[in-house]
């Protein structure tokens, strides 16, 4: 009788239990380093700043959007650092490959530059509008004389890459690929190769 009993409690304790919570995943984002160096450079030492971004777009959990104006955030899903690290750290790592200038350097070292470049994340989100998944980097770039602080150039770069399918991993590469567009008419190049350096 208490078998019977014991039995009986086992299978409706495991009727009741939750299924298992899903492995929380960490994405990052990498830029290839350039092709080549640049023909103009700075002479001197290019400071990046600290990126900026507005509410959930500076946060670590990815988002997903199916109307480019409601967004929701991944569940267990989430970037190794916030976005306003990574992707300033991806843009000292791309622009010292392409020799942008004679040292770049992120502005805590405080040891004083050329030029200053500031960086503010307007959207990083995965798109699911139209039932056509996509990943989605809109970045704000300013280049600024560090002696008068004028605002040398001021550029926002767009990419929207489609994605294999509706997964995260898909969009993240597809974001990832968008570091590189080269596609769109609108980013005729890529969001690091057009930085406003190349220009001085």
């Amino acid at each position: 009788m208490i078998r019977a009993a014991l039995l009986l409690a086992a299978l409706v304790l495991g009727g009741c239990a939750t299924p298992p919570v899903p492995n929380e995943q960490y994405f990052r984002l990498v830029v290839t380093p350039a092709a080549g160096k640049m023909a103009h450079p700075i002479g001197g030492v290019l400071e990046v700043v600290p990126f900026s971004a507005d509410g959930v777009a500076g946060e670590r959990p990815l988002l997903v959007t199916a109307n480019g104006t409601k967004l929701e955030q991944r569940n267990y899903a989430y970037w190794t650092d916030v976005p306003v690290a990574m992707l300033r750290d991806q843009t000292i790592a791309y622009l010292r490959s392409a020799g942008a200038a004679d040292k770049v350097v992120p502005s805590e070292l405080r040891i004083g530059g050329t030029y200053r470049i500031q960086g503010d994340i307007k959207r990083l989100e995965q798109s699911t509008t139209g039932k056509k998944s996509a990943g989605i980097i809109e970045i704000e770039f300013s280049l600024i004389d560090e002696d008068t602080d004028a605002l040398v150039i001021d550029k926002v770069y767009h990419s929207e890459q489609p994605a294999a399918d509706d997964t995260i991993d898909a969009a993240v590469t597809a974001m990832n690929a968008g570091l590189d567009a080269r596609s769109s008419a609108a980013t005729p190049t890529s969001v690091f190769t057009t930085l406003p350096t190349n220009t001085i």
